[in-house]
């Protein structure tokens, strides 16, 4: 009887023992009251609602009562709660240390990496939990964040930007021509950009990028403004290149996305099979007709079709300035026609060459001036919901393989909780009328009240 009674004890003991270890090892819950929800996708907010967050996911939607008596609580106020941002085009490894391309030879590597850690924190606490870096990353900066060592965004990575000779990412001045870029070239230092000429250098470019962990890839498939060795109508990869870096990265479970502007060198891309475009803003109504028919995701940066790019110093200099003064007069009707075709437009601010406070000013207008064009709603969406799906074109390859940009049961737990109603006003997330005579501000912005990535606060002034 004894031994029984002992064996008794030691078996309650280890059930209990057991069950405390379970409740200790249960994934913490927050849950969200008295909100309204912007949910990334619809026109309409879900009023009067809650939301329960179980570890980095949310568990449950629901405009009625959630039991969840050991979740930590927090009381919206009747504000909205809305998915993190998504900024789908990015370069914070090119912006806080140089202004031109000029001043990129003397770029230290050490010098790119503070300012880039810089940028992921400056991204985050203005309401962006995740980003794309479309040239210039790797994957190094994204794990430390993921890790917590640092704070930052989601990163979805592109590696070094693959061009042709003289091409937008031949950063080379011309006395470097005659050089051996294969010991010299400025782009394989940093590790920003691959000039590769030919379907079987840029299948090795390709994989060179996925060895440093890219999650997609960029090509340069036309000339650029920002650049001064490739007129802007000029023609970089043919179909048969760019498709030699699709197939590439097919063997990697992802995708490729093109920095083109005109009507000839986006149908290439097309024809090549390219899931994704960048700029684009020269492009024919029958162009937009056949990206909005294919699916194509389209990073726009809208506020590069505002005259006022014209002030930004690499602009202004008289080898540039008629290459953008020609953009400028070839997209004036570019609105009208994705307003009628309707395509994939994701939020693209594409600072570059900047200081990271013009980065700033760069956030903010780019909200005001897309509403301006679109709406509100449409630029939320494209911040949100549309930006998350294109994440998801990373297959096998993507670092973060839920849902983004939505608020819904199973999607990762990003969440901000913004004073008002960004339906009816985009002040609330810090849009801006004013860009490049915007008022030097600090990071984050007051009507913000809370940023949660990945489950975790960030920011919380609700307590």
């Amino acid at each position: 009887m004894k031994t029984l009674t002992s064996l008794t004890a030691i078996a309650g003991f280890v059930s209990l023992a057991a069950s405390g270890a379970l409740a200790q090892d249960a994934p913490a819950q927050t849950l969200f009251t008295n909100v309204h929800i912007f949910d990334g996708i619809s026109e309409e907010r879900i009023e009067n609602a809650n939301v329960l967050v179980e570890g980095n996911l949310i568990k449950t939607v629901s405009t009625d009562g959630i039991d969840a008596p050991d979740a930590k609580l927090v009381d919206g106020g009747g504000r909205t709660l809305m998915p993190g941002l998504i900024d789908s085009h990015t370069h914070i490894y090119a912006t806080g240390v140089f202004q031109t391309f000029a001043g990129m030879q003397a770029a230290k590597w050490d010098q790119i990496g503070a300012a880039a850690t810089e940028n992921a924190a400056d991204y985050l606490y203005d309401g962006y939990t995740t980003i794309r870096d479309t040239g210039g990353m790797g994957s190094g900066l994204r794990e430390l964040i993921d890790r917590g060592v640092v704070e930052g965004p989601r990163i979805y990575t592109a590696g070094a930007v693959i061009g042709p000779t003289s091409g937008h990412g031949d950063w080379r001045n011309p006395t470097q021509r005659t050089y051996d870029y294969e010991a010299d070239e400025l782009g394989k230092r940093l590790n920003l950009s691959y000039i590769a000429d030919g379907p079987d250098e840029i299948r090795k470019a390709s994989r060179l990028n996925f060895a440093h962990g890219a999650s997609f890839l960029k090509l340069m498939a036309g000339g650029g403004v920002s650049s001064e060795l490739d007129p802007l109508w000029s023609v970089a990869y043919s179909v048969d290149e760019i498709a030699a870096a699709v197939e590439a990265a097919s063997f990697f479970d992802t995708y490729v996305t093109v920095h083109a502007y005109t009507d000839e060198t986006v149908n290439i891309a097309l024809d090549a099979g390219v899931k994704s475009l960048e700029h684009g803003q020269m492009v024919s109504e029958e162009t937009v007709k056949r990206i909005a028919d294919e699916g194509i995701f389209w990073a726009l940066n809208v506020a590069g079709l505002d005259p006022q790019l014209l002030n930004h110093p690499n602009y202004a200099m008289p080898t540039v300035k008629p290459k953008l003064e020609s953009y400028l007069d070839g997209s004036k009707n570019l609105a009208d026609y994705i307003k009628k075709h309707k395509p994939k437009v994701v939020h693209n601010v594409d600072t570059v060459l900047s200081t990271i406070g013009f980065g700033r000013s760069h956030r903010d207008f780019e909200k005001y001036f897309f509403s301006q064009m679109f709406g509100n709603h449409a630029m939320l969406v494209s911040a949100t919901s549309t930006g998350g799906e294109l994440a998801q074109l990373t297959g096998k390859r993507n670092p973060y393989p839920g849902k983004l940009g939505v608020i819904e049961e199973g999607a990762y737990a990003d969440i901000l909780i913004v004073d008002g109603n960004p339906l009816d006003d985009l002040l609330v997330l810090g849009a801006n009328p004013k860009w490049f005579d915007a008022a030097p501000r600090d990071r984050g912005f007051e009507t913000i009240r809370v940023i949660m990535k990945d489950g975790v606060f960030y920011k919380n002034t609700l307590e």
